[in-house]
């Protein structure tokens, strides 16, 4: 709850330096913005994170926290790649996208070869 409040004092710290300093608003919202949200992402989605990996734990051992890891990683990507565009830098947040989905594509390469090692020793040649 306390985290909703703190958003909302920064939402009209923005609105009031949109009209006090117009030149600096478009540098000070990218700044709040990545520093509200690494606040948001300490207080409220790592423990989130820890609880869903409790809650999981009888899931094989890298596939629990693979999931969460490439979600999270997936919403920064939307988050950041929405500030870029917001910005007007649409071709800049298109390459983050894409390179964030390769990220998480290379994460995932070791368990994906595993799964299909173990499929080719099942099947006869």
């Amino acid at each position: 709850m306390a985290v909703i409040f703190q958003l909302l004092v920064v939402y009209l710290l923005l609105l009031l330096l949109s009209f006090a300093a117009p030149a600096l608003h478009p540098i000070m919202y990218t700044a709040l913005f990545l520093l509200v949200v690494m606040y948001v992402f300490s207080t409220v989605f790592i423990p989130f994170a820890v609880n869903v990996l409790s809650l999981m734990e009888k899931l094989p051992a890298p596939y629990a926290m693979l999931l969460l890891v490439s979600a999270g990683l997936y919403y920064v990507a939307e988050l950041l790649a929405l500030q870029m565009k917001d910005e007007g830098y649409g071709a800049f947040a298109q390459l983050f996208q894409t390179v964030m989905k390769i990220v998480i594509l290379t994460l995932w390469f070791p368990s994906i070869q595993k799964v299909i090692e173990t499929i080719h020793a099942l099947i006869p040649w």
